[in-house]
């Protein structure tokens, strides 16, 4: 397939877009400096100058492509990129324009990324596609985002992920770091529970949907093992040779747990299955 990738620079379209070219795809990828249109090219991507916020320039990106894909984000990094108030612009504005570019130019087939986070209104057990969604002000955007394409004339695709970490993400480092100067706290008291995703196994699924996933169907991408904030810190705390972090700390995202099953039923398996895994490796 030919396939577009808007934000093939961010946190997973690094790891998205090489994944593609290597399965034979025709890739279209957009960035906005010469650096990054530069290194999309050296890994086998044709590069196109493109902004989300011009709406001219998407629909040039996406002229005889099969496929977009919308990996485009500015959510906080802990390394301290992105902003809050632009991802929403993204979510709302920018996939606005992705949805008319594509309609504009006859593509048919669109996936979008969107976070597991959604699935928060019962953390009793893991949650699925066809269970409600819920929000908070922090992610309304990622709902309005998909009402928005479900609503769309299109062969869509929505993908959830859930937390990410790994590679670019910025969250190990800062994990081990806090464990080490014995500021790693808990979030409350602990047991809220938390479906993290590798970053690199987020791209694999992204693929698995761009190939092969249904149309009009929403995916949930995550590890086999959800966790708890007391089981995962405490791992990380151990790893530094750091005391239990104590709880009483922020809670930065709600309690969820997901299931992945539908999308193991596309034949996709994270390689990262739990957080054990992906943080030794």
């Amino acid at each position: 397939m030919r396939i577009a990738v808007i934000g093939a620079t961010g946190v997973l379209g690094r790891h998205l877009v090489p994944r593609l070219v290597e399965r034979g795809h025709a890739v279209c990828a957009t960035a906005r400096r010469d650096a990054d249109l530069d290194r999309l090219k050296r890994i086998g991507a044709e590069a196109v100058a493109a902004d989300i916020f011009d709406p001219a320039s998407l629909r040039a990106a996406v002229v005889n492509c099969d496929a977009a894909v919308h990996a485009a984000t500015s959510i906080p990094t802990a390394a301290g990129r992105g902003d809050w108030a632009v991802n929403d612009r993204i979510r709302r504005e920018g996939t606005a324009n992705l949805l008319a570019a594509c309609r504009a130019e006859r593509v048919r087939r669109y996936v979008q990324q969107s976070v597991a986070m959604l699935h928060l209104t019962d953390d009793s057990r893991p949650q699925t596609e066809d269970d409600p969604l819920g929000h908070t002000d922090r992610i309304r955007s990622a709902l309005e985002m998909e009402q928005m394409v479900s609503q769309a004339p299109l062969d869509w695709c929505i993908v959830r992920g859930g937390a990410f970490y790994g590679p670019g993400t910025g969250r190990p480092e800062a994990w081990r770091s806090q464990a080490r100067g014995g500021v790693l706290t808990l979030p409350g008291d602990g047991n809220g529970f938390l479906s993290l995703i590798h970053v690199a196994d987020m791209a694999a699924a992204m693929v698995a949907v761009v190939e092969r996933g249904r149309p009009k169907q929403a995916y949930i991408a995550a590890d086999d093992q959800p966790a708890t904030y007391r089981d995962l810190f405490g791992y990380v705390a151990a790893m530094e040779g750091a005391p239990p972090p104590a709880a009483g700390g922020p809670v930065p995202l709600p309690s969820f747990r997901v299931s992945n099953a539908k999308l193991k039923a596309l034949g996709w398996a994270p390689g990262y299955p739990s957080f054990r895994a992906g943080l030794a490796a």
